[in-house]
Order: structure tokens, then C-alpha cells, then sequence
């Protein structure tokens, strides 16, 4: 007698059930796969059957079971490749021990087990069901009890928990009813179910070193609401430590001796899932998320919070001389956030994300947008929240190992207009600091008002194919809370294919600010303003060595700043006497009109003093004014190539629109004339009266170009005109296009 199973989702029950056309099997229906029972062969196991006294050749059978069972205490041990099958039947008050080859199937969703505890090992890929323990799974009845009990059954025969029908877990009470997980959990959902949780003060699922552990492919629904007024009751650590300290001595042989376990304030017991020096944790499809069509007061304080703990086995007598144990080789893949505040937070070691989306967040306050921020009065007791914030954490110990790949974050902010009116900080996207290394950011999408990313102090990191949408007009400019901004050393770190739009009517800032940084490399990077009016210098440029900026642009459509002498590039006193082998290349479109005051109003370039005499390169091109600025070296040369379209009236003399100013000379001029002159003058270019011809001595009477290479050597100490002269009337005929190349430099 067989039961014919597909081990890969062996108990996945919908509780249909159909005969085949033979009538001799009958076959389970799962959301993607069967179980196809042999029924022909199946042992219906009688009302009156001897658990105590198994028949020999029960083995590698299907057991019935069509009635309610007392085991009287016993342990009941399974013989050889028995599947239990539960059609309307039950088991109560015992133990039962598989050997291995051991399956339970049930073909309803209805309790199946009260009092019994199982044992030994089941078949690999064995889900228990929650509901086969007494869990109601209405969405609305706390199943909290029966969940844990679920669990626990599960890690004692090493078998998955599998929810498949709406649960509501009540963790609303502090400490007490936190979902401790133990090694080996694997929680799984169909996809479509929900966990609703209430959890205020204490995590839901606190993986306390806790390691290889799943959660997959279930939505877990927040329904609670903070107090923005008081956020930190700093009690409330205290009693989440005695819990956690319980159960690390219980579970991970930890003695604590005149200390307590590591904390990091309240906000980390404010967390959906607490990685408490957690190991290889995988997330997959999984959505935490807010109740919908609420206020910000109801949204997620923490969803992922990593943190470091003691080390298993050992007593704890002082902090600094204990072993602690990072969180490391987290695994998310397609996970969803929807109505947060802090997403992810903490520290951690061999993190990868993948498909990461986050529609809703704010900022900590209340329903009608008061005490943004948590601000109680004094001060703000809720950090400036992101999407994904890794740090370092109070030990120094720095994350590495990050790959965030493939993210959007909608960016769809719930709650009052304002931002916190200090310096206090912003909820951009993604935040990376102290230090972390071997960072990989690939696909980033973030459509948050707030902005892009904060980056500090990274080392050896990969920044590609990055997307912003911002809003800088939502803060103080004062502030300079930038689309993305540094705030630290960068080392060896790469930003390429980068585009940064700011969606302000009016920017007053810079997209970023001025980097420190040596070996850093920037390419085909775009920068988006609508309107820039801003008294800033420059932001683009590296203060340190080794730094290369390639095929990158900042894009203006309207230029209101009015200050002179404003730099795109710069470098601070100490770089520009000492960096050495940094080539920088610019475009930029839409800056304004240099025709009033070319020195004042052109592009400055802060780059390198005379005393370097190391190999720098610098090149910044104003499209909008045909106008080059390049230095190599020490060598500085301005370009500046203008031209005029002009028809010609009458008289001998015709004075451009466009000049010569002091300090420029001329290295070449061409004039092609686009309509015929009138017959038999002679016309030349000139600077005055006196010298009619130093530019071109004579243009083309007919359609044709005339260059000169002037090669003008030193330059004048004022503005010089140009004019058209000729030997006779213009007489209104002929249409001439004037380009003089200007040249300014440390050469002349």
C-alpha cells in the first residue's frame, strides 16, 4: 500500500477533495501541486484500535483516520513509511514519533492534534498546519498561543510551518508575548493569506541568535497605533531585556552576570522581525505593511531591525570583554514594504536584497501632523527614518558585505506637508554610514519627496544604474539636505548611469555636496534642475586623489542665480595644492548667459593652485554659451567660441553684438556668408577704425566660408568691439555668419 506524494509541497491542503476515474485514488488539490492518496489501499484505522499494539504489516501504509483518538499519555511510535491521513478523525493526550519516512496529511483544515506532542522526525519537507493545533485562523481570533505551540511542534521534528488560512497574532503586550524563534524555522504562507499583528513595544519574531531560519511568501499586516508624543518609554527596554535574557539563558546557554543583554533603546523592540545577532535569515515574498487608508500615526515604527548580541555559551560578566556575534548572511528577495516609518535598520554582515519595493511612509506623528518627528517637546525620540538605514552599531562594528539590488521605492508619503523644522535630519531612501564596506547598489529607483541617499565612509563600492525624483523645496535650504548626500570618505567606489532629477519649481541647493574621496570614479551621471537660484560654490569634485568624473551632466532649464564667480566644480585649499591624477569632464546645459560679465558670471573652476605639480585634468563644458573651461595641470584655458547671424543694412560699418572681452585674444574667426553681398564691395572684419582687417582682411562676396587663425598672443585690458567694415554701401544685401574663438588662459 503507497501514498504517491509530491514532497515539495507535501501538506499544502485547499480541503477539496475528487475521485479519479479509476475510483481508486483520490487526489488533494494544493495552490500549485496534489497529493495524490491511494485510497484503494488505504488501512482505515477502527474506533477500537490498539495504538499500543501497531499490527507488523501496518508499515509503509496510508492510515485513515476517521475518528476521534485518546492515546491515554502514551508515545506512539510510527512504523516504517506510515502516512497519517485525516479525513474527520483526531488524535489527543500523547506523543507521537516518526522514524523519518513518516507523513501526516490532513485532507480538511480542522484540528487534528490537542495535547499531543510530536517527536522524532518526519519526512524532509514535512509542514505542519497551525489549525491542526486549534488556531481558528478567522484573521480575527489571537492565534498568538496556538501559533507558538505550532512552532514548537515544528523545531522538535524539524518539520516547516505552513499558513494557509488569515491569522491574527496578539503581541500587543510588552515583552511578554514576543514570537521567539528558534533554529531551523521555516514559515511559510500560499501567498495570499495574511498575518495581522499588533505589536507596540516588543518585536513579533525576535530571532535572538537564531539561525537558518525562512519566512516566505505571506503578508503581514500591521494594526496598531504609536504614540508620537511619547515614543521611548525607556521602561520598556528593561522589561524586554528580562524576556530576552530568559530565553538566551534557556535556549543559548548565555549566564548574564552583572549586565543585560545588548539593547539598542526601545526602537529596536519596536520591529516586526528583531534579528538579534541572527544568521543566515532568508525573507522571500514577503509584504509588511500597514493597514490601508490610514493615517501616518498607524504605520510601521520599525520593520527590520538588525542588531549584534552576546555570543552563545559563555558568562557575561563585562561588556567589553564578552564575545558578541553580528547579524550576518541575511537573505530578502521580492520583499514589499507598505506604510513604514524605518523599514530596515542595523547593523549587518553578508546582506543581499532583491526586488525590494516600499510604496507608503512618513515620518513619526500624530493623525493630524503634529509632533513630527516624535518630538515630545524637548527633543525627537524617533531617528530620521529611510527605507534601508545601515550603520554601524555601538561596539564599531561596521556592516559589509551589502548587495542592494533591483529596488523601487514609490516614494508615496503619508502625512503632514512639513518636515522637521531642524537640522534633525530627512527620510530619503536609502541611508549608508560609518563605514561599511564592499557595497554593491545596482537598479535603484526611490520617487521619495525627501530625496535619494545618504552615504558616509565607504569603501570598495559599486553604485549603478541609479533613479531619483526629489523635492528640495520641501526644506530649509539651509539645512542642505541634499537628493543624495556624502558624508564621509569614499574608497574605491564607483557611480555610473546615475540620474538625478530634483522637482523643485525653485532648487536653492546642489543635487550633493562635495565628496572626500580617493579612487573614486563617476560616469554618465545626469543631473536634472528645473529653475537654480543658489548663492552655494560648487559641489561636483573630489577632495582627495585618483578621482575620475566621465560623459556627466547637470541640466538647467532655468538659470536665476544672479551671484558672480560660482563654481560646478570644486576643490577645497588642501586638495588643490596636493591632489594628484584627478580628470574631471563636465557638460553642463543651461547656464546662464554669460554676455554681461563673462568673468563674473562664467563657470569658476576651483581646481588646482600653482604650487601642484602633480598631473591633475579638469574640463567643464557650458553648452549653453559655447564655452569651455579646461585646466591641465597648472595650465588653465578658457574657450569661449560666439557667434552672430547678421543682415546687412546700409552704410559702410556694421558694429556686432557680440565683442571681445579683456582678457580674452583671438585664435581664429570665420565668416561664412549665407546671402550674397552686394556686387563689387570688398568686406572686412576688424576691432576698430584702425584696424579694419586684423580679424579677416576679406569675407566671401558669394555664399562660401572664410577662416583666419588669428592667433592673437596677448590680451587686451579691455573689451574690444567688432565690426563689419566695407569699401562701399552695404546697400541691404547679404547675410553673414560671424565665429570668433576666444581664448583666456594662465598662458597668456
Amino acid at each position: 500500500m503507497l501514498c504517491t506524494v509530491m514532497m515539495a509541497v507535501f501538506l499544502l491542503f485547499s480541503g477539496v477533495s475528487c475521485k479519479k476515474d479509476t475510483e481508486f485514488s483520490e487526489t488533494v488539490l494544493l495552490p500549485e501541486e496534489e497529493v495524490i492518496i491511494d485510497v484503494e489501499n488505504t488501512i482505515v484505522i477502527p474506533e477500537n484500535f490498539d495504538w499500543s499494539n501497531i499490527p507488523v504489516d501496518y508499515k509503509d501504509a496510508v492510515w485513515d483516520i476517521q475518528f476521534d483518538f485518546d492515546l491515554n499519555a502514551a508515545t506512539i511510535v510510527l512504523p516504517k513509511g506510515v502516512t497519517l491521513y485525516f479525513t474527520g478523525g483526531s488524535l489527543t493526550n500523547g506523543t507521537v514519533m516518526g522514524d523519518g519516512t513518516s507523513a501526516i496529511v490532513s485532507k480538511t483544515k480542522y484540528q487534528i492534534f490537542e495535547g499531543i506532542d510530536l517527536a522524532g522526525t518526519f519526512v524532509e519537507e514535512q509542514y505542519l498546519m497551525p489549525y491542526w493545533f486549534g488556531a481558528v485562523m478567522n484573521g480575527i481570533t489571537d492565534d498568538r498561543d496556538v501559533f507558538v505551540e505550532t512552532l514548537a511542534q515544528a523545531h522538535a521534528v524539524t518539520a516547516r510551518v505552513m499558513v494557509d488560512k488569515n491569522m491574527f497574532l496578539d503581541v500587543e503586550e510588552t515583552g511578554t508575548k514576543a514570537i521567539f524563534i528558534q533554529d531551523n524555522t521555516w514559515i511559510e504562507g500560499n501567498g495570499d493569506i495574511k498575518i495581522t499583528v499588533n505589536n507596540l513595544y516588543s518585536p513579533v519574531f525576535h530571532m535572538a541568535l537564531s539561525e537558518n531560519v525562512t519566512y516566505k511568501n505571506f503578508t503581514i499586516e500591521w494594526n496598531q497605533k504609536y504614540d508620537a508624543a511619547n515614543m521611548r518609554p525607556e521602561i520598556l527596554v528593561g522589561i524586554n531585556q528580562q524576556v530576552t535574557e530568559k530565553w538566551l539563558a534557556e535556549n543559548k546557554s548565555i549566564t548574564f552576570s552583572y549586565t543585560n543583554p545588548i539593547s539598542n533603546s526601545v526602537l529596536s523592540y519596536q520591529s516586526i522581525f528583531l534579528l538579534d545577532g541572527a544568521q543566515n535569515i532568508n525573507l522571500e515574498n514577503i509584504t509588511i505593511k500597514a493597514v490601508d487608508d490610514v493615517t501616518a500615526d498607524r504605520f510601521i515604527p520599525m520593520g527590520i531591525k538588525f542588531k549584534s548580541q552576546f555570543d552563545a555559551n559563555q558568562v557575561i560578566q563585562n561588556e567589553s570583554a564578552a564575545t558578541r556575534k553580528m547579524v550576518s548572511k541575511i537573505r530578502m528577495t521580492n520583499v514589499i514594504f507598505d506604510g513604514t516609518l524605518m523599514a530596515i535598520q542595523g547593523t549587518v554582515d553578508d546582506f543581499i536584497t532583491d526586488g525590494m519595493k516600499s510604496y507608503r511612509y512618513s515620518d513619526a506623528q500624530t493623525a493630524n501632523g503634529s509632533n513630527i518627528g516624535a518630538f515630545d517637546g524637548t527633543g525627537y525620540n524617533f531617528p530620521p527614518p529611510h527605507l534601508m538605514y545601515i550603520n554601524a552599531n555601538q561596539f564599531d562594528d561596521n556592516s559589509s558585505n551589502i548587495q542592494i539590488l533591483n529596488t523601487i521605492d514609490f516614494g508615496e508619503y503619508v502625512g503632514t506637508y512639513d518636515t522637521r523644522p531642524t537640522l534633525s535630519g530627512y527620510c530619503n531612501s536609502l541611508k549608508l554610514t560609518d563605514q561599511p564596506n564592499n557595497v554593491v547598489v545596482k537598479n535603484y529607483k526611490s520617487f521619495r519627496r525627501d530625496g535619494l541617499a545618504d552615504l558616509g565612509s565607504i569603501t570598495n563600492g559599486v553604485f549603478e544604474n541609479l533613479y531619483s525624483e526629489s523635492n528640495s523645496s520641501i526644506f530649509n535650504p539651509d539645512f542642505k539636505f541634499k537628493v543624495i548626500r556624502f558624508l564621509g570618505i569614499l574608497e574605491n567606489c564607483v557611480f555610473s548611469d546615475i540620474v538625478i532629477k530634483d522637482q523643485a519649481e525653485i532648487a536653492e541647493i546642489y543635487p550633493f555636496n562635495a565628496i572626500e574621496g580617493n579612487n573614486v570614479k563617476m560616469d554618465n551621471v545626469e543631473l536634472y534642475l528645473k529653475e537654480l537660484n543658489t548663492s552655494e560654490d560648487g559641489f561636483w569634485g573630489f577632495f582627495g586623489s585618483y578621482n575620475t568624473i566621465t560623459n556627466s551632466f547637470l541640466n538647467i532649464e532655468k538659470h536665476s542665480s544672479t551671484d558672480p564667480y560660482k563654481s560646478i566644480l570644486l576643490h577645497d585649499s588642501e586638495t588643490m595644492k596636493t591632489c594628484k591624477d584627478n580628470s574631471y569632464n563636465i557638460t553642463v546645459n543651461g547656464w546662464r548667459s554669460l554676455n554681461d560679465d563673462p568673468s563674473g558670471i562664467c563657470i569658476r573652476l576651483p581646481f588646482t593652485t600653482a604650487e601642484n605639480q602633480n598631473s591633475n585634468y579638469a574640463k567643464i563644458i557650458d553648452t549653453n554659451n559655447n564655452f569651455v573651461i579646461e585646466q591641465e595641470d597648472n595650465i588653465r584655458k578658457d574657450i569661449w567660441t560666439r557667434n552672430e547671424v547678421i543682415n546687412l543694412g546700409s552704410g559702410n560699418k556694421h558694429e556686432l553684438e557680440i565683442n571681445i572681452p579683456a582678457g580674452f585674444v583671438v585664435e581664429s574667426a570665420i565668416a561664412e556668408t549665407l546671402d550674397n553681398l552686394e556686387e563689387g564691395i570688398e568686406v572686412s572684419i576688424g576691432t576698430s577704425n584702425s584696424l579694419k582687417n586684423n580679424l579677416i582682411s576679406t569675407i566671401s562676396k558669394t555664399t562660401g566660408i572664410v577662416t583666419k587663425f588669428v592667433n592673437e598672443i596677448i590680451p587686451e585690458t579691455g573689451d574690444r568691439e567688432v565690426y563689419l567694415y566695407s569699401n562701399a554701401d552695404f546697400n541691404n544685401r547679404g547675410k553673414v555668419e560671424i565665429t570668433l574663438k576666444l581664448v583666456r588662459g594662465s598662458q597668456y
